[in-house]
């Protein structure tokens, strides 16, 4: 897995380059749950520092991925490509209640 055969610019290709752990061939974000999993990463609803973040209904029907910086309790932070026009990896939200942001799940390394 190493190089990033995703799309530049993309919320794929911005997890990707932050986590090495994450497989080239994971397809769109709304389908990384299932291949983490056949991958032998194991998903959950607790935000952990590593972890990707899936909101798999977000971006159009492709599911938008970001990747966990820090987290106090529900608030987290991440770094993400391809959020609000931004084509580029950065922290785009800021710190944020990950409960009130939408129907979402982490995958861990």
């Amino acid at each position: 897995t190493s190089g990033n055969t995703y799309p530049v610019g993309q919320c794929t290709w911005g997890v990707k380059s932050m986590a090495a752990w994450v497989g080239n061939n994971w397809g769109n974000a709304n389908q990384w749950g299932a291949s983490a999993t056949a991958a032998g990463h194991s998903t959950g609803s607790t935000p952990v520092v590593g972890s990707v973040i899936v909101w798999p209904y977000d971006g159009g029907g492709y599911g938008h991925v970001a990747y966990v910086t820090s987290v106090s309790g529900s608030t987290i932070t991440v770094m993400e490509s391809n959020y609000a026009g931004n084509m580029s990896i950065g922290d785009y939200r800021g710190s944020f209640d990950v409960n009130s942001s939408g129907s979402h799940y982490f995958i861990y390394q």
